[in-house]
């Protein structure tokens, strides 16, 4: 080096908070040691533009030094979604890798340190393989590296040396990517495909649009990028690159690729610049592209990668907005357009594109399967860095490569980590390729660790699971990668651990600042338990994608619009989505106490995880039409719809139908104990001891349970003391399996009371029973309030099922929520049914089951007044009598012993 202090180019990623405080602090401490740092600052103004000045700043430079943190290796492994705030560095990785392969890998000036919130795993691939200082412990070190050895000087003579040893410290960087495609960058280690890459710029001079199709690990990304990028380029230097993923949103991926291109959009007024050029694009598509992307008439090589996401992730009418922009991108004659496809997304491509067309630009993409190829991709690139391969290593390695379908990306990973496990050091050999597991078992070696960790660690096993829920799916029977929110991902530190421990082999990766995918579609099929968790939730993944899709649709029919109503899913289509959804997340049900169904426990679980308008879209139907029940406002002949669709569905709610072992499902509601005065003649109080009530009338389903039981109707022993058992039972009127059960006799209750009892086997000496008439009045008055109605003193018209209501008919149970007690949740109590009491009418006090008096009917019905509707209204019909009016409800406590019931002047009764 000259007298002049030594240049330092410090390329790092700029901040607003403590990183850049420490870069600034790292160049004052450089300038002190006697070198001469090269530092862009935020504030800085560079007339020529940021980029232009980093290509002479780098030129210029003795060193490089790589300031690697989290946010500076993801700007620095991005291809082209960075976005502007990581333009800089985006670009800075280019250079520098642009450098290494100059070099055929020699390091000679790119040194990466490790700020204090740097970590190991945050130095960029491309810059893993080579010395890195920790400037908490290593400052004295770099700096004598610095002053000391390489620099421009050993850079300058390196490019007229070629390695033929490997270098002893392991500097070389490792030339094959392993899962990852090549970037253009990486044209010069890319072998194997020149008749292709031929075949793919022969159609783009013919055509301008080429639609390479083949099957998955054939190397079509690599193929664009790293063949015929670099092939047009010898023709026309000037051309540009724009790469871009369809994902979820084509239209809006394109904007994003196109801003991340453009020079920094330094003053930012109004909406983000990629904004303005989604809104451009879909408002005038030939405008925006030429604005955009033809302002400097250069030729431009438009990159649609993986494009079968325009049918696995975008929906149809996302597709169709895209259209118009992709029709553009065609007509001008500057835009070079190639789209890669997996095969299996043929048919899709070619109904959307159009037979013609597609025939037109369809180059197809054939495996590598002969010898001479398989060997230039094997052997030329460690020939361009030095290193020898073993013919040993070929006379096993050809041989499996040609027999596995889709070998090129095993055989990528195969070769990276031969050459990483000390092959860039001694030689890549047979012996090595057969530690690794070979070809068929290099992914399964290469994830052992990761696998090893999951079996051992219950909490990481579920982790991982959740994992392969965000980075995979399955559509028409074919594992496919999905990208997903990597920011999100991180929220949970066992998935943060298992991306790390996966970024950290290669077989994840950052595809934009947001998102993480997989590295290659290779590993759903060879990592064995990925593959089988695809196998396992195959049908739950197709839910997904369905509701995920179909959820987009409505949100931009307009959510909430009449007509989008019709588009949501009803609750047997939600259901069995969120099933698949707390299956595929691992996430444990959430017992809701008032519902039974499933679904709704899902619901629970899944609500605060779920993304809009997905989250919208999956809203149980029964909680909607429930909610609706809550507004005097819901006119009755509304309730009395949502009561069918409720039946219709499966009426989802507690104590309507039946548990698991097919019994009445009763939702019971502790009533505290009390005194009652009975308008009887005399008036008479009676004490109320705590029980339990049901909140519903019993319901046709639960009464179906005992009609229907080997041991119920027919059964003699339910009659005892009651009367001989009845030949059959009631007619079935208006039997919707939620409606109230009529046509039952006090007998028949009783019988079904009996029946239930047993069947519960209750403890403590509880029965199942009617209630006596003061226990369901003390119910209904809301206890001490003494209220005329469950709701207050004054009728309402809106809050029962009367007479006034106009149905003529029962409803579903609890449809009127508003007529219950705020305070005794217990439905029903005023109208739709009149409800069994346990005791006699004439003589209050008097329960014996075997008397054929009148017994006592409570409530009204849906043919009443509202006086028959008071809470204290009483009212009477002989035990045998089966009428459409009449129902049951169920309470459970103590046996009733017959009491004393006493005048109101005649003091306390006893019991």
């Amino acid at each position: 080096m000259t007298d002049t202090p030594p240049r330092v180019f410090i390329s790092y990623a700029q901040d607003k908070g403590l990183v850049s405080a420490w870069v600034r602090d790292f160049s004052k401490r450089l300038e002190e040691a006697g070198f001469d740092p090269i530092l862009d600052q935020e504030d800085d103004v560079h007339p020529k533009g940021l980029i232009a000045w980093i290509d002479d700043r780098f030129r210029q430079a003795d060193w490089v030094v790589c300031v690697c943190n989290s946010t500076y290796s993801r700007y620095f492994e991005a291809e082209a979604d960075t976005g502007n705030e990581g333009l800089g560095v985006a670009h800075e990785a280019r250079l520098i890798r642009n450098e290494l392969f100059a070099n055929k890998g020699a390091n000679t000036r790119i040194v990466p340190i490790l700020p204090p919130s740097g970590q190991k795993g945050d130095v960029p691939h491309p810059l893993n393989q080579y010395l890195h200082y920790s400037m908490e412990l290593e400052f004295a070190g770099l700096v004598s590296r610095l002053r000391h050895h390489g620099g421009n000087d050993a850079k300058a003579a390196a490019k007229n040396t070629r390695a033929k040893t490997p270098a002893p410290d392991g500097s070389i960087a490792n030339p094959y990517p392993g899962l990852a495609a090549f970037t253009p960058e990486q044209h010069e280690l890319f072998f194997g495909r020149d008749e292709d890459t031929a075949a793919v710029v022969e159609q783009l001079r013919r055509d301008g649009f080429a639609s390479v199709i083949g099957g998955s690990g054939t190397g079509k990304s690599s193929l664009v990028a790293a063949g015929v990028l670099p092939a047009l380029r010898q023709q026309a230097p000037q051309t540009h690159y724009l790469r871009f993923k369809p994902r979820t949103d084509p239209l809006r991926r394109l904007a994003e690729a196109i801003d991340a291109m453009l020079p920094e959009d330094k003053v930012q007024l109004g909406k983000a610049r990629g904004e303005r050029i989604a809104a451009a694009l879909a408002q005038a598509p030939d405008d925006a592209v030429r604005g955009y992307l033809l302002a400097d008439a250069a030729p431009l090589l438009v990159f649609g990668d993986q494009f079968e996401e325009l049918f696995t992730q975008s929906d149809s009418q996302r597709r169709d907005a895209f259209r118009p922009v992709f029709e553009a991108l065609l007509r001008h004659q500057a835009i070079r357009l190639v789209v890669t496809l997996r095969v299996e997304f043929m048919a899709p491509w070619m109904q959307w594109l159009g037979g013609q067309a597609f025939a037109r630009s369809l180059v197809p993409l054939d495996p590598i399967r002969d010898d001479a190829r398989l060997r230039r991709i094997i052997e030329a690139p460690a020939e361009a860095v030095g290193v020898p391969v073993e013919p040993a290593l070929l006379d096993e390695l050809l041989p499996a490569a040609r027999a596995l379908a889709g070998a090129l990306p095993l055989l990528a990973l195969a070769l990276q980590r031969l050459f990483g496990g000390g092959g860039g050091s001694h030689g890549m050999t047979a012996a090595c390729y057969r530690a690794i597991g070979g070809l068929e078992g290099v992914v399964l070696t290469a994830v052992a660790p990761i696998d090893a960790a999951i079996e051992a660690d219950e909490a990481l096993a579920a982790a991982s699971e959740r994992l392969f829920a965000e980075l995979a799916t399955v559509i028409d029977g074919i594992a496919t990668r999905r990208s997903a929110d990597s920011e999100r991902l991180r929220r949970e530190p066992g998935i943060a651990t298992l991306l790390d421990a996966l970024r950290a082999i290669g077989f994840a990766t950052d595809p934009d600042e947001g998102h993480v995918e997989l590295a290659h579609e290779s590993l759903l099929l060879h990592w064995p338990r990925l593959r089988q968790w695809c196998e396992r939730y195959a049908d739950k993944l197709a839910l997904r994608r369905q509701a995920e899709h179909a959820s987009a649709e409505w949100a931009r029919a307009g959510e909430g619009l009449g007509s989008a109503r019709l588009h949501q899913w009803g609750w047997e289509r939600q259901r069995q989505a969120l099933l698949a959804l707390q299956a595929i997340h691992q996430i444990e049900p959430r017992r809701d106490p008032d519902f039974i169904d499933p679904g709704i426990a899902a619901w629970r679980a899944l609500e605060a995880t779920l993304d809009e308008p997905l989250k919208s879209f999956l809203q149980p139907e029964p909680l909607r039409l429930l909610a609706e029940l809550s507004s005097d406002d819901t006119p009755h002949n509304r309730r009395e719809d949502i009561g069918r669709r409720l039946d219709q569905m499966g009426d989802p709610r507690r104590g309507v139908g039946l548990d698991e072992q097919g019994l009445p499902d009763i939702a019971w509601i502790e009533i505290p104990a009390g005194e009652v005065t009975l308008e009887s003649d005399p008036p008479s109080s009676f004490p109320v001891t705590a029980f339990e009530i049901a909140r519903y009338p019993v319901t046709w389903e639960q009464y179906y349970a005992f009609l229907h039981a080997a041991d119920g109707f027919r059964d003699a022993q339910n009659w005892q003391g009651l009367c001989e058992p009845p030949e059959d039972f009631g007619e079935p009127k208006w039997a919707f399996l939620n409606h109230p059960a009529i046509m039952v006799s006090w007998f028949d209750a009783m019988a079904f009371c009996a029946w239930l009892t047993r069947q519960l086997e209750c403890a403590n000496g509880t029965v199942i029973r009617l209630p006596t008439e003061w226990e369901w009045q003390w119910v209904a008055q809301a206890g001490s309030e003494a209220r005329e109605y469950p709701w207050g003193k004054d009728w309402q018209p809106a809050r029962v099922n009367s007479f006034e209501s106009g149905i003529g008919r029962t409803t579903a149970v609890g449809m009127y929520p508003l007529g219950a007690t705020a305070k005794l949740p217990v439905m029903d109590l005023a109208g739709n049914v009149w409800e069994w009491c346990l005791n006699e009418y004439d003589v209050p006090d008097r329960v014996d089951p075997g008397v054929g008096a009148s017994r006592v009917l409570r409530g009204g019905s849906w043919g009443n007044h509202p006086r028959s509707c008071r809470a204290a209204h009483r009212d009477d019909l002989s035990p045998g009598n089966r009428l459409d009016g009449i129902g049951f409800r169920v309470c459970r406590g103590s046996p009733i012993v017959p009491p004393a019931a006493a005048p109101l002047d005649a003091g306390s009764p006893a019991r």
